[in-house]
Formats: structure tokens, C-alpha cells, sequence
């Protein structure tokens, strides 16, 4: 086990840090004998005629030996001589391709005896698309090979201040074809995956309304544009003639993605509840980073290639330093034990290596090879596979907290049924036992006075008002009973008209207030809040002794509430609450997940308050 370890760091040690020679392909495959013939020069600028770089001495050109061509951030044009026949030694070719789509400036011409036999037009990243020879999104020029024997192939290259990557590849037409099939399946593929997560975040966001799936769904946009920039697909399909703009879209897409990934990584820890003082942390770093990314990008818009090389530095110190410190966090998250840490931990490790060897590698620290160079495709794909784990486990996560939820709201509407069938029961029961010691009673006593009275005037007016005052008294017993009036006033103007009778009975002084949308409350709880409301009334006129009393209602966004305070004589609260009816509307309060809350101290008055939460029930 330790031996495959071993020879597995050794390997990818070679990988990064084996430097090679500059590499020239035929058909895929490096020439490994072209060293000895293949030489190059430093000109001032691009506009440097043919002619002037065809009849310089041969002092000017220098042999490329190992590693000593350095094509990391270079101040002047770079120029290659090929000697065609050593190319013609491994086949005849019909394509030359530079498989690097961002070169800024890029000539080919073939010379012989110092007269130019075939030339392009300039071409580049920083030209129009159509100044292409052939409309792809590398450089590919038609090059017969042995209609040049004995000729040199000059390519002119020109990329100021920043890496220049230059993969030459001499290919037939088959060669060519095959490649540029793989290459479009490969890139087809790779942005057609991310284009899914993109789309499936956006819809989870927009489906279950969380900021998680949102951001990420940002990061992966930010990738897509960094990957279609990246593979010179965007500068062909979307902004052809723009090519200052191209220049920037690879940089500042990846720089940008830092934003998302962070608000990603926060809600993902769910920092806010977990580590706050983390949160502060990566709210100051993006305050810090923000303002910087806005200065680059208007510096680097300028055109100025020193400017825009600077920033293309500090982009690659300083995204890796970020992740880095994305990974510390992680790492802390991990010691936390907070739930998904694990999968940041694996992503950012991974990503974090990745990028810091494509840093390595475009600062010429590390060979040039295809592992190295494609590093930031490795550590995207990495990020997207470990993160796409972690909210497949997050989604699924949250379908059982809303399964649970469900199920935890239907107990309580069973319980809430259960509650209000229990307090309209005992409704009836009381005022069944008021109708038969009341009106029961007071009809018996009618019917005596009707027997014996004497069928005076005096008599029938005495026995009239005697009917009338029980008329009223079955009116008000049928008004507590059935929502009647409710249906024919609304729920504030009955309450409004309990309350006046109270107040012309002259006992209590009592004052009513509604705060809030006197349309908002459905039937449903319109009659909830009239029942607690009588209830609360009645309590009130039954056992308080008070002279003067405060009622109020609010209803706010997602909020019920229910006050009243008298000056009566109070109660212990010590003591069981005295009476059924205040029992029970501590019961429903309670299976409405409310807050019920008595204040009160013998002889100094009594106050309640009831709140409960409305929108998350819309049915009862």
C-alpha cells in the first residue's frame, strides 16, 4: 500500500515540476528531434515587416535549448523559425494549428533563401473573429508540407505582459478533422453539464425559494461564461468584433465567481445560526474583494496591456489565496461538526490544489504539459462534482424536513379540529344549561304570571314586557351561539356591537380598539377570533368586579393578537385558572402554536394577552 502511494506522488511530482522542452507536434504527437533546428528571436513589435525579420543575421537567432525560452510575461514580440523538412521527416501535413485561442497577436509566413513564399494575414485574440483563416476558435492556417520542402515556417506571436501558451500542431486532414471533433465533443460535454447544474439550481431556487441553490447557481453561471470564453466559443458566437472585451471576459468571469462561491459556502454552513463571527469574517473579506474587482475591471478596460498584466498577476495570487482560506474555514466547519462541512472540505482541497498548480503553471514554475495547463478545468470539474454531492444530500435533506413538516402541520390541524370541535362542545353544553335555567325557568314563572294575573291593562302591559325582556334575552343567547352576525356584519362590527351592550349596561366601561386590514381575516378565523373574544367577555363580566376594561385586536402580515385588561379584583396565579372558558382557550392557543400569556395579582387587575401565527393556516 505505501509503495503505490509512493510511486502515485512521484508520478504527479513529475508531473508538476518535470520542465521540458518547447514542444512541437505532428498529428498529436511531440517531435522529439526538432530542438536541434528550431530557434527564435525577440522583435519590437508586431508591425515589424516580414522582410525586416526575413533578412536578420544569424547572430539574432537563438537556439531553443532545454528550458531557456521563457514565454511567461514578455515585453517584446516572440518570433519562431521551423525548418519545414524536419516536420516533413515525420509526413507530409496539410494543417498548422496553434491550439491556443488567446494569442494576442498571431503571423505566419514560409521563407525561402530569404524570399517569402506564402504568407497570412495577422490575425489574433485581440482582432476581429473574421481575421481568422479558417473560422475556428483556435489559429489554424492550410499549410501543404511538401509544397514547401527546404523553406522555414517564422510565426509571429505577440502577448504582452502575461503567460503565452504556444501548442503548435502540423496535422493531415484527418488528424485535424479528429481533433477538432474530439475538441468540440469535449467542449460540447463539459459546458453542456454545467449549463444542467445551472439550470437545475435555478429551478430548485426558484421551486423551493432558498438563496442556497441561487448562488450557486450564479458560481456555475460565472463558470459557463469562463468556460465559453475560455474555449474561444463566446468570442466566436457572441461578440465576434469586440475583441477588447474578449480580453476580459476570461479573467473577470473566474475573479467573479469568488462572490458566489463565498454567499454559496455561507448559507451552505448555514453561518448565520453556526459560526456568525465567521460570517462577519467573509462579509469583510467580499466589502474588501468587491471594490477591488470593480477597480480592475476599469483599469483593465483601458487596453493597456502592462495594466492588464498586473491584474492577471495579483488575480492569480490572490484567487488561490482565497480558496485557500475557504479551505481553512472548511476545515473549521469540519472540527464543528457542522453538517455538509465534509464536502466543502473535499471540494476546496481539491480545487485549492488544482488552482495553485495552474498558478505554478502560468507563472513557468511547473512544466508545460496537459495535466498542468488544463488544472483549472480539473479543479471546476472537481468543485462541481464534490458540490453537486453535497446539495443532492442538501435537497434530499430538505424534502424530509418539508415531509416531516407536513406531517407535523397535519397533527396539528387534527389536534386544532379536535380543540375547536371540544370548545364548541362545550359551547353548547353551556348554553343549553343557560336555556334551560334561564329561558327554562324565566317561562315557567311567564306561564304562572299568565294563570294568575288579572287580565288588566295593567296586567297585559306587565306580561308584554315580561315576553319582550325574554325575546332579547333569546336574541343575545342566539347571537353567542351562531355566527349569524358575523355573516351579516363582519367579524369588527359584531364584536363592536357585543361590546356596546356591555358598555349601556352600565357595569363596565369598556373601550375596543382593531389595528390592522379589517378584510383580511377569512371566515374561518373570523369566527376563532369571536369565540375567544366572547369568551374573554364573558370572563370578564362573570368574574372580574371591574368598572372600566381595554380591549384590542391586531392583525399584522403573519400575526394574530388579542389583549384585555380590567381593573378588577384579580387572581393568584398560583392558583389553576378558576372556569372552563379560560382553560380553553389556553388549549386552542396552544394547537395553534400561539403564546398565551395571564397577568394579573389579586386585587390590581388582570390582564391577557393571545397571539398565534394566521398564514401558515389557511384552513381550520
Amino acid at each position: 500500500m505505501c509503495k503505490r502511494f509512493l510511486i502515485i506522488i512521484l508520478t504527479l511530482g513529475y508531473a508538476l515540476f518535470c520542465h521540458a522542452q518547447l514542444q512541437v507536434k505532428y498529428n498529436g504527437t511531440n517531435i522529439k528531434d526538432l530542438v536541434s533546428g528550431l530557434s527564435y528571436t525577440m522583435v519590437s513589435s508586431v508591425n515589424m515587416s516580414e522582410s525586416q525579420i526575413n533578412t536578420l543575421n544569424d547572430a539574432e537567432w537563438h537556439l531553443v535549448k532545454g528550458s531557456n525560452l521563457k514565454l511567461n510575461r514578455l515585453s517584446q514580440t516572440l518570433v519562431l523559425k521551423i525548418p519545414i523538412n524536419q516536420i516533413l521527416q515525420q509526413g507530409d501535413f496539410d494543417y498548422l494549428s496553434i491550439n491556443n485561442p488567446h494569442v494576442n497577436f498571431l503571423k505566419c509566413w514560409i521563407v525561402l533563401k530569404g524570399q517569402t513564399l506564402n504568407s497570412f494575414t495577422l490575425t489574433g485574440d485581440n482582432l476581429p473573429f473574421n481575421s481568422r483563416t479558417i473560422p475556428v476558435t483556435n489559429f489554424v492556417f492550410p499549410i501543404k508540407g511538401v509544397d514547401f520542402s527546404g523553406a522555414d515556417l517564422f510565426i509571429l506571436a505577440d502577448k504582452r505582459y502575461t503567460n503565452l501558451s504556444m501548442p503548435i500542431d502540423f496535422q493531415t486532414k484527418e488528424a485535424y478533422a479528429n481533433a477538432l471533433q474530439i475538441q468540440n465533443l469535449v467542449w460540447g460535454t463539459v459546458i453542456g453539464i454545467f449549463f444542467f447544474i445551472f439550470l437545475l439550481n435555478l429551478f430548485l431556487a426558484s421551486l423551493l425559494k432558498l438563496k442556497l441553490f441561487l448562488w450557486y447557481a450564479i458560481l456555475q453561471a460565472s463558470m459557463i461564461i469562463y468556460l465559453l470564453g475560455d474555449s474561444g466559443l463566446a468570442y466566436k458566437l457572441f461578440y465576434p468584433n469586440t475583441p477588447t472585451f474578449n480580453d476580459l471576459v476570461r479573467p473577470f468571469s473566474l475573479a467573479f465567481g469568488i462572490v458566489p462561491l463565498i454567499l454559496f459556502f455561507n448559507l451552505l454552513m448555514d453561518l448565520k445560526n453556526k459560526l456568525p463571527k465567521l460570517l462577519d469574517f467573509n462579509k469583510l473579506v467580499l466589502v474588501c474583494y468587491i471594490p477591488l474587482y470593480v477597480i480592475a475591471i476599469i483599469s483593465a478596460s483601458s487596453g493597456d496591456y502592462a495594466i492588464q498584466g498586473l491584474w492577471l498577476q495579483i488575480n492569480k495570487v490572490l484567487g488561490p489565496l482565497l480558496l485557500l482560506t475557504l479551505l481553512t474555514e472548511a476545515a473549521y466547519c469540519y472540527y464543528c461538526n457542522i453538517r455538509y462541512s465534509i464536502f466543502a472540505l473535499i471540494s476546496y482541497l481539491g480545487t485549492t490544489a488544482f488552482f495553485i498548480t495552474y498558478s505554478l503553471h502560468q507563472n513557468e514554475i511547473i512544466s508545460d504539459n496537459f495535466f498542468n495547463s488544463k488544472s483549472n478545468y480539473w479543479g471546476l470539474i472537481w468543485e462541481l462534482t464534490i458540490m453537486s454531492i453535497a446539495l443532492s444530500f442538501r435537497y434530499k435533506y430538505y424534502q424530509n424536513q418539508t415531509e416531516n413538516l407536513a406531517k407535523k402541520n397535519s397533527l396539528q390541524q387534527e389536534q386544532l379540529f379536535s380543540g375547536t370541535v371540544a370548545f364548541q362542545e362545550k359551547e353548547m353544553q353551556r348554553f343549553s344549561s343557560l336555556l334551560h335555567d334561564s329561558i327554562g325557568a324565566n317561562l315557567g314563572l311567564l306561564r304562572l304570571e299568565a294563570d294568575h294575573m288579572p287580565l288588566t291593562e295593567n296586567g297585559r302591559e306587565q306580561l308584554a314586557n315580561h315576553i319582550t325582556q325574554l325575546g332579547n334575552e333569546v336574541r343575545i343567547m342566539s347571537h353567542r351561539l351562531s355566527p349569524i352576525l358575523l355573516e351579516e356584519k363582519g367579524l369588527v362590527s359584531a364584536i363592536e356591537e357585543t361590546v356596546e351592550r356591555i358598555k349601556r349596561s352600565g357595569t363596565i366601561d369598556i373601550q375596543f380598539e382593531w389595528i390592522g386590514d379589517r378584510e383580511k381575516i377569512n371566515t374561518q378565523y373570523g369566527i376563532l377570533i369571536y369565540r375567544i373574544t366572547q369568551e374573554l367577555l364573558q370572563n370578564l363580566i362573570k368574574h372580574s368586579q371591574a368598572s372600566s376594561a381595554f380591549l384590542q385586536i391586531m392583525v399584522e402580515e403573519k400575526l394574530i393578537s388579542i389583549y384585555l385588561e380590567d381593573d378588577g379584583i384579580g387572581f393568584n396565579l398560583k392558583e389553576p385558572l378558576a372556569g372552563v372558558g379560560l382553560k380553553s382557550i389556553e388549549k386552542l392557543t396552544e394547537l395553534l402554536n400561539g403564546r398565551f400569556k395571564i397577568n394579573s395579582t389579586p386585587g390590581e387587575g388582570f390582564s391577557i394577552s393571545i397571539e398565534f401565527n394566521w398564514n401558515s393556516y389557511e384552513k381550520i
